[in-house]
Protein backbone atom coordinates (compact mmCIF):
# COMPACT_ATOMS: atom_id res chain seq x y z
CA UNK A 1 0.00 0.00 0.00
CA UNK A 2 1.32 3.46 -0.94
CA UNK A 3 2.04 5.62 2.09
CA UNK A 4 1.51 9.38 1.87
CA UNK A 5 2.21 12.02 4.52
CA UNK A 6 0.25 15.28 4.41
CA UNK A 7 2.22 18.06 6.13
CA UNK A 8 -0.24 20.72 7.20
CA UNK A 9 -3.05 18.20 7.55
CA UNK A 10 -5.39 20.41 9.55
CA UNK A 11 -5.96 23.18 6.97
CA UNK A 12 -8.31 23.46 3.99
CA UNK A 13 -5.97 21.69 1.59
CA UNK A 14 -4.66 19.23 4.15
CA UNK A 15 -8.04 18.00 5.40
CA UNK A 16 -9.30 17.53 1.85
CA UNK A 17 -6.17 15.64 0.77
CA UNK A 18 -6.30 13.38 3.82
CA UNK A 19 -9.87 12.33 3.08
CA UNK A 20 -9.18 11.98 -0.65
CA UNK A 21 -6.21 9.66 -0.21
CA UNK A 22 -8.04 7.58 2.41
CA UNK A 23 -10.85 7.11 -0.11
CA UNK A 24 -8.26 6.02 -2.67
CA UNK A 25 -6.80 3.30 -0.42
CA UNK A 26 -3.56 5.00 0.61
CA UNK A 27 -2.04 4.67 4.04
CA UNK A 28 -2.29 8.28 5.20
CA UNK A 29 -0.48 10.31 7.84
CA UNK A 30 -1.42 13.89 8.73
CA UNK A 31 1.13 16.12 10.41
CA UNK A 32 0.31 19.47 12.00
CA UNK A 33 1.19 21.43 15.10
CA UNK A 34 -2.10 20.56 16.72
CA UNK A 35 -4.07 17.34 16.27
CA UNK A 36 -7.67 18.50 16.12
CA UNK A 37 -9.17 15.01 16.40
CA UNK A 38 -8.37 11.34 16.56
CA UNK A 39 -9.31 9.17 13.62
CA UNK A 40 -8.76 5.47 13.08
CA UNK A 41 -8.64 5.97 9.31
CA UNK A 42 -5.27 7.72 9.39
CA UNK A 43 -2.39 8.53 11.73
CA UNK A 44 -2.36 12.02 13.22
CA UNK A 45 0.97 13.53 14.27
CA UNK A 46 1.18 16.60 16.52
CA UNK A 47 4.57 17.74 15.24
CA UNK A 48 5.79 21.23 14.37
CA UNK A 49 7.81 21.51 11.14
CA UNK A 50 10.24 23.65 13.15
CA UNK A 51 11.07 20.52 15.19
CA UNK A 52 13.46 18.70 12.82
CA UNK A 53 14.12 15.56 14.84
CA UNK A 54 10.46 14.59 15.28
CA UNK A 55 9.61 15.73 11.75
CA UNK A 56 12.31 13.53 10.22
CA UNK A 57 11.16 10.56 12.29
CA UNK A 58 7.66 10.85 10.81
CA UNK A 59 8.84 11.50 7.24
CA UNK A 60 10.97 8.33 7.34
CA UNK A 61 7.81 6.20 7.56
CA UNK A 62 6.30 7.35 4.24
CA UNK A 63 6.91 7.09 0.49
CA UNK A 64 5.34 10.39 -0.56
CA UNK A 65 5.24 13.75 1.19
CA UNK A 66 2.77 16.49 0.25
CA UNK A 67 3.61 19.84 1.80
CA UNK A 68 0.66 22.14 2.43
CA UNK A 69 2.26 24.38 5.07
CA UNK A 70 3.46 27.89 4.44
CA UNK A 71 0.10 29.45 3.58
CA UNK A 72 -0.58 32.98 4.72
CA UNK A 73 -0.87 33.18 8.50
CA UNK A 74 -1.13 35.81 11.21
CA UNK A 75 1.06 36.88 12.85
CA UNK A 76 3.31 37.15 9.79
CA UNK A 77 6.39 36.05 11.73
CA UNK A 78 4.89 32.54 11.86
CA UNK A 79 4.59 32.56 8.08
CA UNK A 80 8.23 33.65 7.86
CA UNK A 81 9.43 30.88 10.18
CA UNK A 82 7.47 28.16 8.37
CA UNK A 83 8.64 29.24 4.91
CA UNK A 84 12.29 29.47 5.97
CA UNK A 85 13.24 27.16 8.84
CA UNK A 86 10.20 24.91 8.38
CA UNK A 87 10.81 24.34 4.66
CA UNK A 88 14.53 23.80 5.33
CA UNK A 89 13.62 21.05 7.79
CA UNK A 90 11.20 19.42 5.36
CA UNK A 91 13.82 19.50 2.59
CA UNK A 92 16.47 17.94 4.81
CA UNK A 93 14.11 15.21 6.05
CA UNK A 94 12.95 14.36 2.52
CA UNK A 95 16.51 14.36 1.20
CA UNK A 96 17.67 12.02 3.96
CA UNK A 97 14.87 9.52 3.39
CA UNK A 98 14.52 9.72 -0.40
CA UNK A 99 10.82 10.62 -0.46
CA UNK A 100 9.02 12.10 -3.44
CA UNK A 101 7.94 15.64 -2.46
CA UNK A 102 4.92 17.48 -3.81
CA UNK A 103 5.18 21.10 -2.70
CA UNK A 104 2.14 23.37 -2.98
CA UNK A 105 3.10 26.91 -3.88
CA UNK A 106 1.14 29.81 -5.40
CA UNK A 107 0.81 31.83 -8.59
CA UNK A 108 1.35 34.88 -6.35
CA UNK A 109 5.10 34.41 -6.92
CA UNK A 110 4.68 36.00 -10.37
CA UNK A 111 3.35 39.31 -9.09
CA UNK A 112 1.31 41.23 -11.68
CA UNK A 113 1.66 40.42 -15.38
CA UNK A 114 -0.27 40.23 -18.63
CA UNK A 115 0.65 36.57 -19.19
CA UNK A 116 2.88 34.03 -17.43
CA UNK A 117 4.31 30.56 -17.97
CA UNK A 118 6.54 28.55 -15.65
CA UNK A 119 9.51 30.19 -17.38
CA UNK A 120 8.37 33.74 -16.58
CA UNK A 121 10.61 35.57 -14.13
CA UNK A 122 9.03 35.79 -10.70
CA UNK A 123 8.35 39.27 -9.30
CA UNK A 124 6.30 38.83 -6.10
CA UNK A 125 4.58 41.94 -4.79
CA UNK A 126 3.73 40.74 -1.28
CA UNK A 127 5.55 39.27 1.69
CA UNK A 128 3.58 36.08 1.18
CA UNK A 129 4.56 35.74 -2.50
CA UNK A 130 8.20 36.41 -1.64
CA UNK A 131 8.23 33.79 1.11
CA UNK A 132 6.59 31.19 -1.11
CA UNK A 133 9.21 31.73 -3.77
CA UNK A 134 11.96 31.41 -1.18
CA UNK A 135 10.45 28.04 -0.25
CA UNK A 136 10.56 27.02 -3.91
CA UNK A 137 14.19 28.10 -4.11
CA UNK A 138 15.20 25.98 -1.13
CA UNK A 139 13.54 22.93 -2.68
CA UNK A 140 14.90 23.38 -6.21
CA UNK A 141 18.44 23.93 -4.97
CA UNK A 142 18.56 20.92 -2.66
CA UNK A 143 16.30 18.20 -4.07
CA UNK A 144 15.91 16.28 -7.32
CA UNK A 145 12.82 14.16 -6.62
CA UNK A 146 10.16 16.85 -6.32
CA UNK A 147 7.39 18.76 -8.04
CA UNK A 148 6.31 22.32 -7.24
CA UNK A 149 2.72 23.28 -8.04
CA UNK A 150 1.94 26.98 -8.41
CA UNK A 151 -1.75 26.97 -7.59
CA UNK A 152 -4.47 29.54 -8.17
CA UNK A 153 -7.15 30.45 -5.59
CA UNK A 154 -8.79 27.45 -3.96
CA UNK A 155 -12.33 26.93 -2.71
CA UNK A 156 -14.29 24.06 -1.21
CA UNK A 157 -15.22 22.28 2.00
CA UNK A 158 -13.47 23.40 5.23
CA UNK A 159 -12.64 26.82 3.72
CA UNK A 160 -12.55 29.71 6.18
CA UNK A 161 -10.21 32.10 4.34
CA UNK A 162 -10.38 33.75 0.94
CA UNK A 163 -12.74 35.93 -1.07
CA UNK A 164 -15.40 33.31 -1.77
CA UNK A 165 -15.46 32.15 1.86
CA UNK A 166 -15.93 35.77 2.93
CA UNK A 167 -18.87 36.21 0.57
CA UNK A 168 -20.57 32.97 1.63
CA UNK A 169 -20.00 33.61 5.34
CA UNK A 170 -21.63 37.03 4.96
CA UNK A 171 -24.57 35.47 3.12
CA UNK A 172 -24.95 32.75 5.76
CA UNK A 173 -24.91 35.36 8.55
CA UNK A 174 -27.30 37.62 6.62
CA UNK A 175 -24.70 40.39 6.51
CA UNK A 176 -25.11 42.75 3.59
CA UNK A 177 -21.93 44.81 3.71
CA UNK A 178 -18.72 43.61 2.08
CA UNK A 179 -15.41 45.48 2.26
CA UNK A 180 -12.51 45.05 -0.17
CA UNK A 181 -9.09 46.70 -0.06
CA UNK A 182 -8.99 47.29 -3.82
CA UNK A 183 -11.19 48.69 -6.56
CA UNK A 184 -12.81 45.34 -7.41
CA UNK A 185 -10.63 44.63 -10.46
CA UNK A 186 -8.67 41.91 -8.65
CA UNK A 187 -8.57 38.90 -11.00
CA UNK A 188 -8.24 35.31 -9.87
CA UNK A 189 -8.53 31.80 -11.27
CA UNK A 190 -10.56 29.55 -8.94
CA UNK A 191 -9.84 25.84 -8.46
CA UNK A 192 -11.98 23.48 -6.39
CA UNK A 193 -10.09 21.56 -3.71
CA UNK A 194 -11.47 18.22 -4.96
CA UNK A 195 -10.09 18.89 -8.44
CA UNK A 196 -6.74 19.74 -6.87
CA UNK A 197 -6.75 16.45 -4.95
CA UNK A 198 -7.50 14.40 -8.07
CA UNK A 199 -4.74 16.11 -10.04
CA UNK A 200 -2.22 15.62 -7.25
CA UNK A 201 -2.90 11.88 -7.30
CA UNK A 202 -2.21 11.77 -11.05
CA UNK A 203 0.98 13.77 -10.57
CA UNK A 204 2.06 11.44 -7.78
CA UNK A 205 1.62 8.36 -9.97
CA UNK A 206 3.56 9.94 -12.84
CA UNK A 207 6.28 11.30 -10.54
CA UNK A 208 6.45 14.58 -12.42
CA UNK A 209 9.54 16.70 -11.81
CA UNK A 210 9.90 20.48 -11.84
CA UNK A 211 7.51 23.43 -11.63
CA UNK A 212 3.94 23.50 -12.96
CA UNK A 213 1.10 26.03 -12.99
CA UNK A 214 -2.22 24.62 -11.79
CA UNK A 215 -5.32 26.77 -12.26
CA UNK A 216 -9.09 26.41 -12.22
CA UNK A 217 -11.55 27.00 -15.04
CA UNK A 218 -13.27 30.02 -13.45
CA UNK A 219 -11.51 33.34 -14.04
CA UNK A 220 -13.26 36.25 -12.35
CA UNK A 221 -12.71 39.71 -10.97
CA UNK A 222 -14.11 40.43 -7.51
CA UNK A 223 -16.94 42.40 -9.11
CA UNK A 224 -17.79 39.49 -11.42
CA UNK A 225 -17.68 37.03 -8.52
CA UNK A 226 -20.06 39.17 -6.48
CA UNK A 227 -22.44 39.54 -9.44
CA UNK A 228 -22.47 35.77 -9.92
CA UNK A 229 -22.96 35.18 -6.19
CA UNK A 230 -25.88 37.62 -6.01
CA UNK A 231 -27.53 35.95 -9.00
CA UNK A 232 -27.20 32.37 -7.76
CA UNK A 233 -27.89 33.12 -4.08
CA UNK A 234 -30.70 35.54 -4.91
CA UNK A 235 -29.16 38.02 -2.52
CA UNK A 236 -28.00 41.63 -2.69
CA UNK A 237 -24.77 42.86 -1.10
CA UNK A 238 -23.71 46.39 -0.25
CA UNK A 239 -20.14 46.33 -1.57
CA UNK A 240 -17.58 48.94 -0.57
CA UNK A 241 -14.26 49.17 -2.40
CA UNK A 242 -11.11 51.15 -1.79
CA UNK A 243 -9.83 53.33 -4.63
CA UNK A 244 -6.70 51.25 -5.00
CA UNK A 245 -5.28 48.99 -7.69
CA UNK A 246 -4.89 45.34 -6.60
CA UNK A 247 -1.54 43.56 -6.50
CA UNK A 248 -0.65 40.20 -8.04
CA UNK A 249 -3.09 40.66 -10.91
CA UNK A 250 -2.42 38.34 -13.85
CA UNK A 251 -4.45 38.42 -17.06
CA UNK A 252 -3.47 34.95 -18.25
CA UNK A 253 -1.76 31.99 -16.57
CA UNK A 254 -0.58 29.34 -18.99
CA UNK A 255 -1.01 25.77 -17.69
CA UNK A 256 -0.12 24.01 -20.97
CA UNK A 257 2.94 22.36 -19.45
CA UNK A 258 0.82 20.42 -16.93
CA UNK A 259 -2.03 19.66 -19.34
CA UNK A 260 0.44 18.04 -21.73
CA UNK A 261 1.75 15.77 -18.96
CA UNK A 262 -1.41 14.89 -17.03
CA UNK A 263 -4.78 13.99 -18.54
CA UNK A 264 -7.40 15.55 -16.29
CA UNK A 265 -10.83 17.14 -16.55
CA UNK A 266 -12.00 19.68 -13.98
CA UNK A 267 -15.26 18.51 -12.39
CA UNK A 268 -16.27 21.62 -10.45
CA UNK A 269 -17.15 25.26 -11.06
CA UNK A 270 -18.13 28.15 -8.83
CA UNK A 271 -21.70 28.50 -10.10
CA UNK A 272 -22.59 24.92 -9.13
CA UNK A 273 -20.72 25.33 -5.85
CA UNK A 274 -22.85 28.38 -5.02
CA UNK A 275 -26.04 26.50 -5.96
CA UNK A 276 -25.14 23.64 -3.64
CA UNK A 277 -24.28 26.07 -0.85
CA UNK A 278 -27.67 27.75 -1.17
CA UNK A 279 -29.41 24.39 -0.82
Amino acid sequence: MNKVLIIGGSGLIGQSLVQFFINNNFKVGALSRYCKSKNNQFINYAVDVLDYENLELVVSQYDFVINCVGQITNPINECVSINTIGIKNIVEAVKKNGNYLIHLSTVAVYGSASSVTEETAVEPESVYGSLKYFSEYQISQNLKNYVILRISNLYGKFQVKGILAYILRSFHNNEKTLFFDNDGSLKRYYLHINDLSSIIKLILYKRLQGVYNLIGSDFLTIKQLITLSEKVLDYSFDVQYEVKQPIENIDNIDNTKLVEQVDYILQHNIENYLKNFKQ
